[in-house]
């Protein structure tokens, strides 16, 4: 069964990297459709594809880039491929010989990134999660040693007031990404649910076809079975009923 892996990386708002890894092909075009049929008419312009563990792309996949590149090319925009494999990028080749708008190629992702107007971009990277110090048991002490007896008592100094922390603030520019992703990801859950349940009908149906073949050789070899013993029941009916002819040499 053909699978394909779809992964969005946000860069900015107007520049996205997708990475594919697997097969694009008829049965996993629908999977990488959803996240690419929405992108004009969001505020998306540059779209770059990551291509390199993209194993195989046929006819199907390669139309379905080339359409999301021509939308974004109504909306000053377009789609890219970078780190394609030879079969892939020589597809293109004959694919751009008959199409006037041919999808751009670059050879790593930094070179597909500095076209786009990345200067630098990075992944971001997974928060740190502190660990908290053991904490110490006070020692309750019922009297005071003669050391703490002897040693001059200091009044309390007055405790100064803490500067109150500075409120939060929201980046209201990051949320537009957070709610594309989200909404990405449950259109992805979606469709490999459908893919998971599509492949338990397929199953279903195959056994069932089994259990009735099964069904038909059951009682094949059971014919044959009542055929041989209504066989064997005659045979031996025959012989028995065989009269061998006896001559004598004795006249009568």
């Amino acid at each position: 069964m053909m699978q394909l892996s779809v992964r969005l990386v946000p860069v900015d708002d107007v520049t996205l990297v997708i990475a594919l890894t697997g097969e694009l092909d008829s049965t996993t075009k629908p999977v990488l459709a959803a996240f690419l049929d929405p992108l004009p008419q969001t505020p998306v312009k540059q779209v770059l594809v990551a291509a390199g563990d993209l194993w195989f792309c046929d006819l199907n996949g390669l139309e379905l880039l080339a359409r999301t590149h021509r939308a974004l090319q109504e909306q000053d925009g377009y789609l890219a491929l970078a780190e394609a494999q030879p079969s892939l990028r020589r597809l293109i080749a004959l694919m751009s010989e008959r199409s006037p708008a041919a999808i751009p190629m670059f050879t790593s992702m930094p070179e597909a990134l500095a076209a786009a107007g990345v200067e630098a971009y990075r992944t971001p990277e997974p928060p740190v999660k502190r660990r908290h110090l053991p904490r110490m048991r006070p020692v309750l002490r019922t009297q005071p040693s003669a050391r703490e007896q002897a040693r001059p008592r200091r009044e309390p100094e007055p405790a100064q007031a803490r500067p109150a922390d500075p409120p939060i603030e929201l980046d209201a520019t990051r949320l537009p990404k957070i709610i594309f992703e989200s909404r990405s990801l449950r259109h992805q859950i979606r469709h490999q649910q459908q893919a998971l349940q599509d492949r338990l009908h397929i199953a279903t149906e195959a056994r069932t076809r089994l259990l009735r073949s099964r069904r038909r050789c059951d009682d094949s070899l059971l014919a044959m079975r009542s055929s041989l013993s209504e066989a064997r029941s005659i045979l031996t009916l025959g012989q028995a009923g065989r009269v061998t002819p006896h001559f004598s040499d004795r006249g009568p």
